[in-house]
């Protein structure tokens, strides 16, 4: 068989936990992913037979189960537990299981055969084998059907959703690129037209012109046509119904609509629904979904801007994500169902063991049906690169809100927020002070969410949330304090990763948004009202000179201020432009602090 190369650093693992071993040794202790001790068995002349048999099937199960994983390395002569570091070490008895036998029945007892590439030790004097398993190009198992994979420091059986997952991965296995059985006329023409449609808009104007006049060609040019037959992942796009029931017996969703994530359902469309095809069952759910949703629009400028509970943008992503990346050979439906508090969308079948739930934004790979997702890229209802959760997560944290949740198992689930986030919040993304090339960066955006709900962080806390290393959350914050949006706190400035906090202009551009801030008045708030003792009056330009800050600051300030009933819009004063002017009410507390006896005072403006 085929093999990736292996990583260099299993058989240095392997001797560093050579020279570990000491008394009360415990192999539990050292043994890892890439790392298992075996003790050869300890028999008498007349069972060497059957206990060779015994030991060499073991051995071929924990190749395998290396193969499947990352490779690694099986240490024979050592025992999992002893007292001493002597009886630990127990070495091999290389006249009952040569390395050239041991090497061989490994070889003839896996499929496709694994070949260990072997090294000799001899730590004090005893003779040790370390068994090399390089990583698989295919799925392994034992002539004997036994197929295992290492999770942590155990060999674990791999279930059949799991064997597929695998052999996705090893051997591109693309259930979509199937043969359906089907020729063209089970497309639909309304599908057709909806795909050119989406084809024109995207600038693929000779494939949307194919789609309307010469199907055959189309699917040809897109490789849904193979040998005048459709595959699978055609019907799944452009399937007529019955196409679609014949070809996909797992077609269908499930929505629901709930008036708290625990109270009663109402069924907004079953399974046994003849659903359209995906191209319009997409356009069907976000229509669905967006019917149930609370809308405020606000203007910010010249901008409209809608807050949402669910932006549309996110669930066409997560929706065509639930059908592109499921396991249509595990029983189930797609299942969505929505609250006003939050939207759970969950597919058959976890991710693929490339893919770890905590790097899905960033981590580039092969997704489960290539063909399939290939051609939802094609028409911009999906990523092609990886899962394209990146999509959903920058809509949401636009909107203040708290990244989705996105739990790995049988099922593949994703929790999105509910509620239409915080104005203050969008108003300030689209405002003087956010840089304009800051806006859609979906790191920026979730550090920020982070910030308004938690006085300071540093790179580490940061970096689940981004699924990002440290390192290059470091860099994102390095380059958000350079922007302005954050300053490292005074006690750890001088750190190579300090912790950051917003700096004083986003706090007071935020505004409410800042869950955190103490709303008492603090010392510029109480410089301004001073001044309005002693002058009676003050301006947008006067706090700008006297505070030495932008003009959204000084705004914010003042209208923060009226807000609390401390100042009003002066009485047949202007309310709007540059020319306001604000004095006190007669809620104002008493000064807080007083020039000292005979000095200027160092509050006055003029």
């Amino acid at each position: 068989m085929a093999y990736h190369s292996l990583m260099p650093v299993h058989l240095a693992t392997a001797d560093a936990a050579l020279l570990s071993i000491a008394d009360n040794w415990s192999a539990d202790e050292v043994e890892q992913q890439v790392l298992d001790f075996k003790a050869c068995p300890d028999v008498q002349q007349s069972g060497v037979s059957k206990a060779k048999e015994a030991f060499y099937k073991l051995l071929a199960e924990t190749a395998v189960c290396f193969a499947n994983a990352e490779g690694g390395v099986i240490v024979l002569g050592v025992r999992d537990k002893a007292s001493t570091r002597s009886e630990a070490i127990s070495g091999v008895d290389v006249r009952r299981f040569p390395l050239d036998e041991v090497v061989k029945a490994i070889f003839e007892r896996t499929s496709p055969a694994v070949t260990v590439r072997p090294t000799v030790r001899e730590p004090d004097g005893k003779t040790v084998y370390a068994l090399e398993v390089p990583q698989g190009s295919s799925v392994c198992g034992t002539t004997q059907g036994v197929y295992k994979t290492r999770v942590g420091d155990r060999c674990m059986p791999l279930r059949g959703e799991q064997l597929r997952g695998l052999r996705t991965v090893r051997e591109r296995y693309d259930w979509s690129s199937g043969d359906s059985g089907l020729t063209v006329e089970a497309l639909s023409r309304a599908a057709m037209e909806r795909a050119a449609t989406l084809l024109r808009l995207n600038g693929h104007d000779e494939l949307a012109a194919a789609a309307e006049n010469d199907v055959s060609e189309f699917c040809k040019n897109t490789g849904l046509l193979t040998g005048g037959r459709l595959t699978r992942a055609a019907v799944l796009l452009f399937g007529t119904a019955d196409a679609l029931r014949d070809a996909i017996p797992e077609w269908g969703v499930n929505v629901q609509t709930r008036e708290s994530p625990g109270s009663e359902a109402r069924v907004l469309l079953r399974g046994t629904d003849r659903a359209p095809s995906l191209v319009a069952l997409l356009d069907q759910l976000i229509s669905l979904v967006g019917a149930l949703s609370r809308v405020q629009t606000i203007r910010v400028g010249a901008q409209q801007v809608d807050l949402i509970d669910y932006p549309p943008d996110a669930l066409r992503e997560i929706f065509a994500n639930a059908f592109a990346h499921r396991d249509w050979e595990q029983p189930g439906l797609v299942e969505i169902v929505h609250s006003p508090d939050e939207l759970v969308v969950s597919s058959p079948g976890g991710l693929l063991p490339t893919l770890r739930v905590d790097r899905l934004l960033h981590d580039a790979a092969s997704p489960r049906n290539e063909l399939l997702t290939l051609n939802l890229a094609r028409l911009k209802l999906a990523e092609m690169s990886g899962l394209g959760f990146d999509r959903a997560f920058r809509e949401v944290a636009r909107l203040g809100k708290e990244p989705p949740t996105l739990e790995d198992g049988v099922r593949f689930r994703v929790t999105l927020p509910g509620g239409r986030g915080d104005e203050a919040f969008a108003r300030f993304l689209r405002g003087d002070l956010m840089p304009p090339e800051l806006t859609g960066d979906v790191d920026v955006l979730m550090i920020l969410t982070a910030l308004r709900n938690a006085k300071s962080l540093d790179a580490g806390a940061l970096s689940a949330r981004l699924q990002r290393p440290s390192t290059d959350v470091q860099r994102v914050l390095t380059r958000m304090e350079r922007s302005g949006l954050l300053q490292p706190t005074r006690a750890t400035a001088r750190r190579t990763a300090p912790k950051y906090e917003l700096a004083a202009s986003t706090i007071a551009g935020m505004r409410s948004a800042v869950t955190y801030v103490n709303r008492s008045i603090d010392e510029d708030d109480d410089k301004i009202l001073r001044h309005l003792r002693r002058h009676d009056r003050i301006t947008n330009e006067d706090v700008r000179a006297y505070l030495d800050c932008d003009v959204p600051t000084a705004r914010n300030r003042l209208t923060r201020l009226r807000k609390r009933g401390l100042i009003d819009f002066a009485p047949n004063g202007p309310r709007r432009g540059s020319h306001v002017v604000y004095v006190l009410t007669d809620d104002v507390p008493a000064p807080t602090v007083s020039a000292a006896p005979g000095t200027a005072d160092p509050d006055r403006l003029f």
